[in-house]
């Protein structure tokens, strides 16, 4: 399934404000419903892609994209900015209701940690 989610979410910085987000994939996702939203890739975080190598990975891809919508639909979310990546995405460590998004998706197995490239996951 390639459809991105929407999700609404309590998007904190120095104020909390209602905002929706899509979800792409279990590691990116975008602020905001119009044109020139922000692309977030949750840094330090390497999970499979939806338009995967293998039907697994998609498999795989769609219960991560899945389980990232579950764990922020509703909650409180915190965007820690650290720069962007080659393809002009946001990282960042993303925080959910105080806990640490990407480390979820890692103790979940729908992910793993970040090790300076892609690892194969067919």
């Amino acid at each position: 399934m390639n459809a991105h989610l929407v999700i609404s979410v309590l998007l904190c910085a120095a104020t909390c404000e209602t905002e929706q987000l899509r979800i792409w994939d279990g590691d990116s996702f975008l602020v905001g419903m119009q044109s020139g939203s922000e692309r977030i890739r949750i840094q330090n975080i390497d999970a499979p892609e939806i338009d995967g190598q293998c039907i697994e990975e998609i498999r795989w891809a769609d219960r991560a994209k899945f389980r990232l919508a579950d764990i922020m639909n509703g909650s409180r979310i915190e965007i820690a900015r650290s720069g962007k990546d080659k393809y002009g995405r946001t990282l960042a460590r993303v925080s959910v209701n105080g806990i640490d998004a990407g480390g979820i998706l890692i103790s979940e197995s729908l992910a793993r940690p970040w090790e300076g490239r892609r690892q194969p996951w067919c």
